[in-house]
């Protein structure tokens, strides 16, 4: 049986609900990756939040996969019916007031270097106590370091990502760059 087939019948399901709890709890995982500041594995949140972006695209009905190892610059692959999207799962943290930043890079040898069109397709921002979803193109990146997203309003300007919130529907493209 495939995952698809596993998991119910969408993203709302029991089971689904019953997988992902974890959004709530505190991660204390021993195990490779840094502490935060209140002692959470950003390594097991990491994985935890890949877990749940697999359950919700399964639960949208996309067939997923996971490379082998920690080498490339995406984390899953969606297959979207016939097109595979590469897509860097990350998870949104609160930087100030109503404001949650997500990284939009990788760590070279001695530098930062954006996610660029070549490296990922999309990046998944998750805000994670809020069970929250972006799906951002990796072409509205545009050489940022960081993403500002703002789930409970902004200015106009500042709200650029809002549009991508819970974007599913951008992986149905079928055969098109997002």
């Amino acid at each position: 049986m495939g995952l698809g087939t596993d998991v119910g019948s969408g993203p709302g399901t029991k089971e689904n609900q019953k997988i992902s709890k974890w959004a709530g709890r505190t991660c204390t995982k021993s195990g490779t990756g840094r502490k935060t500041a209140t002692g959470r594995n950003t390594k097991h949140i990491g994985d935890l939040a890949e877990l749940d972006f697999m359950l919700q695209a399964a639960g949208h009905g996309f067939a997923i996969a996971k490379p082998f190892g920690d080498s490339e610059h995406y984390d899953i692959m969606v297959d979207a019916g016939g097109h595979i999207w590469r897509v860097q799962v990350k998870t949104a943290n609160l930087y100030r007031n109503r404001t949650f930043a997500v990284r939009s890079h990788w760590s070279g040898y001695s530098h930062l270097v954006p996610y660029t069109p070549a490296d990922i397709d999309f990046l998944a921002a998750f805000i994670r106590r809020y069970r929250i979803w972006y799906l951002i193109p990796a072409r509205a990146i545009k050489n940022r370091f960081t993403l500002n997203l703002y789930p409970f309003g902004a200015r106009r300007s500042a709200a650029h990502f809002e549009k991508y919130r819970e974007a599913w529907h951008l992986l149905r493209v079928r055969g098109a760059a997002p």
